[in-house]
């Protein structure tokens, strides 16, 4: 119950940019409950927007330790691979994705990637 009071605090603050705020809220999530995926992959998805992109792709690894069909946490570590010039390992991301999410919304993104 504490991890998911963590994490909607840590929502609320990353929906207002507070980025070291929400940070904080998804570690003490990860903290309470090691297996919180939502949090790990948004952890991922912050770190990223404040430039800490080896962290972010921990943090995105970590949420596939615990659930590895997790299409969006794919998906951000693909991009943030991609982003990196590591894309040969963005590749089985891109594709894991694309099998989890073929309807998404990103998911023309990820089939451009991949051509």
């Amino acid at each position: 119950m504490r991890a998911q009071v963590c994490f909607q605090l840590a929502e609320l603050l990353y929906r207002t940019n507070d980025y070291t705020a929400a940070r904080e809220r998804y570690y003490m999530a990860i903290e309470l409950d090691e297996n919180y995926v939502e949090a790990r992959a948004n952890l991922g998805c912050v770190l990223i927007d404040t430039g800490e992109l080896d962290l972010a792709i921990a943090a995105l690894l970590g949420a596939l330790k615990y659930h590895p069909d997790y299409p969006d946490a794919h998906y951000h570590l693909a991009r943030t691979l991609d982003e990196l010039g590591r894309h040969e390992e963005a590749v089985d991301h891109w594709r894991a994705f694309l099998v989890l999410a073929p309807d998404s919304p990103w998911a023309q993104q990820a089939r451009d990637r991949l051509r």
